[in-house]
């Protein structure tokens, strides 16, 4: 028999774990944005520039909505950037980016497990069983689920970085070490559970260079960058980046002694889930015993566990593989096993990096137990077996009010599915069973801001203002303070409609205080200016909406404004104002004016291609090619036959 080369056997596993990726997942490609989707991609006016670029590292990820969060991963949000860049609110090129992360990170699975085992069978075939997993469509088919596949990508290059480094003979180790330390940063600034990321190398050192530790200094001087970087990302986090959110997280009101007793049942589930991959949902329920003597029990099977990891974990130059990635499950499943003070117990995608130990052992004892032939024709059909279900669950995810109804089917108790299966319901314009899930929402959980606000804006949608006051009220007094300005905001906006133009003026006013950045309260302090006859005063407000507009031409521009204001201003719409602003002020050459109106009017509707081509008239006038071509060219996006746009790309050679 020929031997296969080794570049030609990794091309081979590399095209089958596309292949099996695309057959998994495909079908998800046409799924609408769900669940969080819509607040991290659909309304977050953050990932529309990349101007928007320094924000990601000094904010938390939902820092573009109105809700809160203290989830710091500025790389999901760069990656959000890209996908609108390409694709705006086109959902297809948001699944297409998360199929490749995970054709990514399951190669490099195979990759590291080649490493470890040097034997290409088992290695390949746990790359395509995590590769179709459908414990993985968490992580893949829901694009807000992107977080594990950014950190797995860069943990397990990391990984294979720092074994790069420590083989005999290789050119430039530090070179290898010190880009496996960066890879480690952008684990950390993917998702938080990278933190754990220095005690794998601690244990590839222990299982794996074991030998080397005897060297003096040796296992100090390999792991001091690793703890340090973790220092230093925990100190930031804790002191400068620790962000407000509308309410602690779920199991913060779980003591811990209850949170180590409850373990052992999550460890059991996530064995069953693995084991028999069916009735998948999200926000799953988690019952636990709250007696003494269910307490008790629980810490000593949590006692049983970990003499059993025990002595599983102890050195052995036989099993070091089956060891490391034994530990490798546990350290990635610390930090999300309820342990620490999280949102949930049990969720699919907490598993993403774990679940390569058990598809290794399954694996393993597959090549154990059957000949070459038997073992082949088991992986190919188990494999095809995990693309049906993965291709199944994606079918649930294409269907919003579908999707909803099924988690609380098996989590009736589930806020979050009330409130977002209320969301559905409002969208379709079935405004009735709306509220009744939002109130079902705030039943489970009064403190339920979200739902609440929800709510309220629905009931100001159907005019319903003294309602709709007595929830912003409720919001109001529970919100945390950076978090308030927005329903500010929508209270003054009854005031405006009732007519109580000077307590509305107060409101907006104070939204402004609380939060300079929510530059729209400006339009809207304006239009009430406008109606009480004060075109003076509403232009100054509507300047002040046009951050981009430098002091040295904000004189002009002023009087630009109150003139159009006076003659043919409208305040009723404040998109098409904008656009029009915009308009005049390019008839008056005011063309940076111009450009921060077409960009207000194009955040207020990102879809209209006439935005997209004024604003790049206006920067092709300015003489900015390079924004004229990137706006034109997106003009001719929504609209492939927007002649204007054309001819200004062909005549002018963009």
């Amino acid at each position: 028999m020929v031997a296969v080369p080794i570049y030609k056997q990794y091309t081979l596993v590399f095209l089958v774990i596309c292949a099996v990726c695309f057959l998994a997942y495909f079908n998800s490609l046409t799924n609408p944005f769900i669940w969080d989707d819509q607040a991290l991609v659909v309304e977050n006016s953050l990932i529309r520039s990349w101007q928007n670029l320094g924000l990601s590292f000094i904010n938390d990820l939902y820092l573009g909505t109105n809700s809160g969060s203290n989830f710091y991963r500025p790389l999901q949000t760069i990656s959000y950037i890209f996908d609108y860049h390409f694709w705006q609110l086109n959902p297809f090129g948001y699944h297409l980016t998360n199929i490749i992360l995970q054709i990514g990170v399951s190669y490099l699975v195979f990759l590291l497990l080649f490493n470890l085992l040097a034997n290409l069978p088992i290695a390949a075939a746990t790359g395509i069983f995590f590769a179709a997993s459908p414990l993985n469509t968490e992580a893949v088919t829901y694009i807000s689920g992107r977080a594990d596949m950014l950190m797995g990508l860069f943990v397990i290059f990391s990984l294979l970085l720092f074994i790069r480094s420590q083989k005999d003979g290789v050119k430039n180790p530090t070179l290898f070490y010190i880009l496996s330390v960066i890879n480690f940063i952008l684990a950390l600034l993917s998702k938080e559970a990278a933190i754990v990321f220095p005690f794998i190398i601690c244990g590839y050192i222990f299982w794996f260079l074991h030998e080397s530790i005897k060297e003096k200094y040796y296992f100090i001087k390999r792991i001091i960058p690793f703890f340090s970087v973790a220092l230093i990302y925990l100190c930031l986090r804790f002191c400068l980046l620790n962000f407000v959110t509308f309410s602690a997280p779920a199991l913060t009101r779980v003591g811990w002694l209850m949170r180590l007793s409850v373990l052992p049942k999550v460890i059991f589930t996530y064995l069953k889930l693995l084991i028999f991959p069916l009735d998948l949902h999200m926000s799953r329920q988690f019952a636990w015993q709250s007696s003494d003597a269910g307490i008790l029990f629980g810490i000593i099977c949590l006692g049983l566990i970990i003499i059993g990891c025990g002595f599983l974990l102890r050195y052995s130059v036989k099993n070091k593989a089956a060891s490391f990635m034994l530990f490798w499950a546990l350290v990635f499943l610390i930090p999300q096993c309820g342990i620490f003070p999280i949102n949930t117990f049990v969720a699919e995608h907490f598993i993403y990096l774990s679940s390569i130990s058990f598809f290794l052992l399954l694996v393993y004892i597959l090549h154990k137990a059957l000949r070459r032939e038997l073992f082949i024709l088991a992986v190919t059909g188990l494999c095809a077996f995990y693309v049906l279900l993965s291709a199944g669950r994606n079918f649930e995810w294409a269907n919003p009010v579908v999707f909803y109804k099924n988690i609380i089917k098996y989590s009736p108790q589930s806020f979050q599915a009330h409130n977002n299966l209320g969301l559905q319901y409002e969208l379709k314009g079935l405004n009735e069973q709306a509220i009744e899930e939002y109130r079902r929402a705030l039943e489970i959980k009064p403190d339920l801001l979200e739902a609440r606000s929800n709510l309220a804006n629905l009931y100001f949608k159907l005019k319903r203002f003294t309602e709709a006051k007595n929830e912003y009220e409720v919001v109001e007094k529970n919100s945390p303070p950076e978090k308030i300005a927005e329903v500010e905001n929508n209270i003054a906006n009854i005031y405006e409609i009732e007519g109580f133009f000077e307590q509305a003026i107060q409101k907006y006013k104070l939204a402004l205080k609380l939060n300079p950045g929510i530059i729209f309260v400006h339009f809207n302090l304006a239009r009430i200016y406008y109606v009480q006859g004060k075109p003076d005063s509403a232009g100054l407000h509507i300047l002040e909406s046009l951050t981009e507009i430098t002091n040295t031409a904000k004189a002009v521009d002023c009087k630009v404004i109150a003139d159009f204001l006076k003659n043919s201003g409208r305040v009723d719409n404040a998109e098409q104002f904008y656009n029009n602003l915009g308009i005049n002020f390019a008839k008056h050459e005011r063309w940076e004016a111009a450009v921060s109106a077409f960009k207000r009017a194009l955040e207020l509707n990102p879809g209209l291609s006439d935005y997209h081509y004024n604003l790049g008239l206006a920067y092709l006038s300015m003489g900015e090619r390079a924004e004229a071509r990137r706006a034109l060219r997106q003009a001719l996006r929504i609209d492939p036959n927007h002649i204007r746009a054309k001819r200004l790309i062909i005549k002018d050679k963009l």
